[in-house]
């Protein structure tokens, strides 16, 4: 009888540690979002056709985020323009480029610091795949991105700044790169470098500074 007292104690005392690490972590994560929803307003931002409001939908978005953080992937895109639709999309299309860019920047940086090891593969051919790859992600992972919701304020010159907050599943971003990688390396040369590419690409692309 003790010991059952004394499991049931222990698995009591886990489970109250789970909630309270729970709660301070949606605690801490209300807090720095409200910090940064007030940043935005200060900034002139608003929410574009919404009937939600900014502290709400930025909360919805991180808490998103945060359920799997290993996975979600946030993006978020800029664009400048009169037209709503067309500024909204330009700011989609803007995150995607920005992505493939980073994505194509990393794999290239790795692939060129590595390349003496493999005197037959030349610069030109490691930035023909890049430029290759780069194209790949940007068309395949276009149909990829969750669009959350999108802010908007007046520019100085009459025009409008869209800013679009996304995310992208990183298992099937990973698989679109893959994809891109194998395609881009129809068009280019890599010799023995191409298992340390294939390495490379399984890595998630980092973050916008």
């Amino acid at each position: 009888m003790k010991k059952i007292f004394m499991y049931s104690m222990l698995v009591f005392a886990v489970l109250f540690g789970s909630v309270a690490s729970v709660s301070a972590q949606s605690k801490q994560l209300e807090k720095n979002t409200k910090k940064r929803a007030k940043e935005l307003k200060k900034e002139g931002w608003t929410m574009q056709a919404s009937t939600t409001t900014l502290d709400y939908a930025l909360l919805k978005y991180n808490t998103y985020l945060e359920e799997d953080e290993d996975n979600r992937i946030p993006l978020t895109g800029i664009a400048t323009g009169k037209n709503p639709k067309i500024g909204r999309e330009n700011a989609i299309q803007n995150a995607i480029t920005s992505y493939a860019s980073r994505a194509k920047a990393q794999v290239v940086g790795k692939v060129k610091s590595i390349m003496s090891s493999d005197a037959s593969v030349t610069t030109e051919e490691i930035d023909k795949f890049g430029a290759a790859y780069e194209s790949g992600v940007n068309t395949k992972i276009s149909g990829l991105v969750k669009q959350h919701f999108v802010l908007v304020r007046e520019g100085s010159d009459g025009n409008k700044e869209f800013n679009v907050f996304m995310s992208i599943d990183e298992a099937k971003a990973k698989q679109a790169r893959e994809e891109a990688a194998t395609e881009a390396r129809k068009q280019a040369s890599l010799g023995n470098l191409s298992q340390q590419v294939e390495e490379f690409i399984g890595e998630p692309v980092e973050g916008e500074e």
